[in-house]
């Protein structure tokens, strides 16, 4: 029993002190009381102790504070680098669409998002255009925001609420950005495929950042992208206004017009009809790649078909897409031509031929590539005007037998189909009257075999220093009267000074050759619909103008203020 009673009481103390030691554990304090149960120090080292621990709560607290510094110096350095990216982006490219299929990536980035769509406004159609920036397939290629012309007005939510109504994705976070500036509606942004996102805002701050930049790289794309077709535009109709002079008929300029504008569009099928007068039907002149053929039969009357129906309204058509056309459904044909454009060639206010043009990849054609169809079409008209005149009545009856330049009859016909042409297509023009000075005093003083000299020296001059489209007429005595299509004031001036200095520096001879005569000329210059909008009052306003230049001592170069 002693035995066991020992064990007894070990039992019972080894009971307590458990007891005991797991009360004390339960009540231990925490925190600034932990230091209660230290074992005592001295004052000196117990103050050492807290100095040292507040010590460590300011080092802890900076560290923190520096972790978030730097996280938003990352997130600041990662914007200012996609800003830098879409700016260095859009320089180096000269499509809008390809910028926005780059711009793409650079923005899941930023974001996080796993996939998205970008979508860039058009303004010829009215629509937000896809132009392939998206990594998915099933994103629609168009979205039409509205028939008014004050889309590009619309507010930022009502966009995006557009945007989310045409894009369908059941079950899926989606979140849709609007690109806008002052200017108007540029674009818009979709992103999705996010498991949980949970940082809206932080995505929208990041794009808000990022949103003058990317309008900016855009307008800069579309600004870029317009001058490098202007350009290609230019040489075109250059090459077009040559086509009367090196071409043996209509049918050899037509081959050769077909050619130049496939280049142009960078098109696969370009096929040109030409009215014939005998039956009024239309045919195919000329063709690039496989004749394009829509409804209707070959050969076709206006009104008959699409083709027919731009000869019949003399309106131009605008299909990027065939396949949302009703009127196609059923057309194999339409697989092919997936994408079309037409305008009709007008002369005299009568259609004489119908131009399209079409590619396989559906949404190819931009307003852009409609402008420059319309542009070609219209200068191809001038070429058939000028080859049926000369064919039909002769050059001889159209020019002036001193000099060769075309005289004043064709001159008034010429002047009433280009403010015809300029009123439908809401298009300028402007015209030069020029008077070589002093002209009565070289007869005089030189006999009239030299002034006529001088008038054929004067017109040649004029002939090689203005484009093969811009015409030149002898309108009476010493005047001359320059038509320049498409041209505004300013262009119209810069070209009557180019003129001008190149009669000045021109040195002109006496019939016998022993005398060299400094020739100057005067000039007015006038642009329709600013100073008028008949023949009449446009000849007189660059009349007045030339009177002007007279006035102020000669050889220079005057145009009126607009008329009110």
């Amino acid at each position: 029993w002693q035995k066991d009673g020992l064990f007894v009481w070990w039992a019972i103390l080894f009971g307590v002190l458990w007891l005991y030691l797991g009360f004390t554990l339960a009540e231990r304090p925490t925190g600034e009381e932990e230091s209660d149960l230290l074992l005592p120090l001295p004052d000196e080292l117990r103050e050492q102790w807290e100095q040292e621990r507040e010590a460590h709560r300011q080092l802890r607290y900076q560290y923190q504070e520096l972790v978030g510094a730097h996280r938003q110096q990352m997130a600041r350095h990662q914007l200012d680098r996609a800003r830098l990216q879409i700016l260095h982006t859009a320089l180096a490219t000269r499509e809008p669409g390809d910028l926005a299929r780059q711009i793409l990536p650079i923005l899941r980035d930023v974001t996080g998002a796993p996939e998205g769509a970008l979508w860039l406004f058009d303004e010829y159609t009215l629509s937000l255009r896809l132009a392939h920036a998206t990594t998915r397939q099933d994103m629609p290629s168009s979205i039409v925001l509205s028939s008014s012309t004050q889309v590009a007005r619309l507010s930022p939510p009502d966009a995006a609420e557009r945007v989310h109504n045409a894009v369908q994705l059941p079950g899926e976070n989606m979140l849709t950005f609007v690109l806008h500036d002052e200017k108007g509606l540029v674009g818009t942004v979709a992103l999705f495929g996010w498991q949980d996102m949970n940082d809206e805002a932080l995505v929208r701050e990041r794009l808000q950042q990022l949103r003058d930049t990317m309008c900016l790289a855009i307008r800069t794309a579309h600004y870029l992208h317009t001058l490098q077709q202007e350009n290609r535009t230019l040489n075109a109709l250059y090459e077009i206004g040559r086509l009367s002079a090196v071409s043996s008929s209509i049918e050899d300029a037509a081959k050769k017009f077909t050619s130049v504008v496939a280049e142009l569009l960078s098109a696969p099928f370009v096929t040109l009809y030409l009215r014939n007068r005998d039956t009024g039907t239309f045919q195919v002149a000329a063709s690039v790649g496989e004749p394009i053929r829509l409804l209707e039969e070959h050969p076709f009357e206006a009104n008959e078909g699409l083709a027919g129906w731009i000869a019949h309204r003399a309106q131009p058509l605008y299909l990027p897409y065939t396949s949302s056309e009703p009127r196609l459904i059923g057309y194999a044909s339409r697989r092919i031509f997936a994408s079309l454009i037409g305008a009709p060639l007008m002369v005299r206010g009568q259609a004489e031929g119908v131009l399209l043009a079409a590619h396989t990849t559906p949404g190819y054609f931009r307003e852009y590539h409609m402008e420059q169809l319309v542009s070609t079409a219209n200068h191809f008209a001038q070429v058939i005007e000028v080859s049926r005149l000369t064919r039909s009545v002769g050059l001889l009856a159209l020019t002036d037998g001193l000099t060769g330049l075309f005289n004043r009859r064709y001159m008034d016909i010429r002047l009433e189909e280009e403010i015809s042409r300029s009123q439908r297509h809401h298009r300028r023009f402007s015209l030069i009257l020029a008077d070589i000075d002093h002209f009565k005093q070289i007869n005089d003083t030189w006999g009239h075999a030299t002034g006529d000299l001088v008038l054929q020296e004067v017109s040649r001059l004029l002939v090689e220093n203005l484009r093969e489209t811009e015409l030149v007429f002898r309108y009476g005595g010493e005047e001359f009267l320059v038509v320049l299509p498409e041209a505004a004031l300013a262009q119209a001036t810069s070209a009557a000074q180019r003129l001008r200095e190149a009669i000045e520096r021109h040195p002109f001879q006496t019939v016998d050759g022993s005398t060299t005569l400094h020739v100057t000329f005067s000039a007015g210059v006038a642009e329709y619909p600013i100073h008028g909008v008949d023949k009449s009052t446009l000849l007189a306003a660059a009349d007045q103008a030339l009177y002007l230049a007279k006035q102020r001592g000669r050889n220079r170069v005057e145009l009126l203020p607009p008329a009110a």
